[in-house]
């Protein structure tokens, strides 16, 4: 998820630009795409579609909350034109001084506006993938950790099973169950897809990881083993070991 001032800072730098370059979703693409935490092959099919996101299944749900108005708008929420007409057109970002960061035709480019009805803003919207202080906790338990590639999300626990997913480092997992003390563990994505992954790339909440998990994500490398604590944190170390009790 990307931080509120990240996608602020990132909406920000592209004041000026022309809206034959950049046109309002895009910029709401390109914010996501190029911050930190953020989706770098995001897309959506439009303002109206983003807009009505929030009917659809987890995995294509954009917009976790939304609302007609603009009362109680928050920094890093999206504020939208057209809501109640059928045809939601125009869409931006809200800011921390009540202004919305957007791409307007008539006005040339992406701008920074005041966030009023007058201006035409009528509706706001929670997206998944920008934080809005106060609107929800973060989703998941873990934390992936690859120091590069991806690490594989699979139809079973083992490197054997179909690759039916890929979580970039830094994705978020809700971890829900051990696959049978192999070292894999079932969980899901915050897109709604689930599966099994190695908890060898998993980090929990606040921890620093304990290994680096090199190229291989979920495959090669040194032999680990991985364990969770009675906290609920996973452990990973160098070498097989086995857990006694006394």
């Amino acid at each position: 998820m990307i931080k509120t001032a990240e996608a602020l800072r990132t909406a920000r730098g592209l004041l000026g630009t022309s809206y034959d370059e950049l046109d309002c979703i895009n910029l709401i693409k390109k914010v996501i795409r190029v911050g930190a935490g953020g989706e770098k092959s995001y897309t959506t099919a439009g303002t109206n579609a983003l807009w009505e996101s929030d009917k659809n299944s987890a995995k294509y749900r954009d917009l976790t909350w939304k609302q007609e108005g603009i009362s109680g708008a928050k920094a890093g929420m999206l504020a939208f034109m057209g809501v109640g007409t059928g045809d939601v057109n125009h869409v931006g970002l809200v800011t921390e001084k009540g202004t919305v960061v957007h791409s307007s035709k008539s006005r040339g480019g992406t701008v920074e506006t005041e966030l009023t009805e007058k201006n035409g803003w009528n509706g706001l919207g929670k997206h998944r993938m920008i934080e809005v202080n106060g609107m929800e906790k973060e989703f998941g338990n873990a934390t992936v950790s690859v120091t590069s590639g991806y690490l594989n999300i699979r139809e079973g626990a083992g490197t054997a099973a179909k690759i039916i997913a890929k979580a970039e480092n830094g994705t978020r997992v809700n971890v829900i169950r051990e696959a049978g003390g192999t070292g894999w563990v079932f969980g899901k994505l915050e897109n709604g897809v689930a599966g099994y992954m190695s908890g060898a790339y998993l980090v929990e909440d606040e921890n620093t990881p304990d290994a680096d998990a090199g190229n291989a994500a979920d495959a090669g490398g040194a032999e680990t083993t991985t364990f969770r604590r009675s906290d609920g944190v996973y452990v990973t170390l160098a070498g097989k070991w086995t857990i006694a009790e006394d």
